[in-house]
């Protein structure tokens, strides 16, 4: 997804600078209001039960990547370890699903030594 900064129209702007720069639109671009002139109408977002579960685990890790940031591959590590300890097998295998999202070669190894374990 691309984001783009678009600052508002300042009244006090002077000609000078908008004459300087003819071919960049100095309006802000502001697509959020289309649905209120009759502008473009968009499909509502897929619920979680039509999600697949790729897309539910890309949701979860990029939640845990808002919460814990550059060190959320380690904690989603630590919750599979934790899981794994408490016998919850399914949950163990969520996050290191998560963990894969973030960090492909912790989750492998971490696997790895969870079927080496066994």
């Amino acid at each position: 997804m691309a984001i783009r900064f678009s600052a508002a129209r300042d009244v006090s702007c002077p000609v000078m600078v908008r004459a300087l720069c003819p071919s960049v639109p100095l309006c802000a671009a502001n697509d959020n209001g289309a649905g209120l002139r009759g502008g473009l109408r968009r499909e509502p977002v897929a619920t979680a039960t039509t999600d697949t579960p790729h897309q539910r685990i890309l949701a979860e890790a990029l939640r845990h990547f808002a919460r814990h940031g550059l060190s959320a591959a380690a904690h989603a590590r630590a919750h599979a370890a934790a899981a794994r300890l408490a016998g919850n097998d399914g949950e163990c295998t969520r996050w290191i699903a998560i963990c894969r999202q973030l960090d492909r070669r912790m989750a492998d190894a971490f696997a790895g030594r969870i079927a080496r374990n066994d």
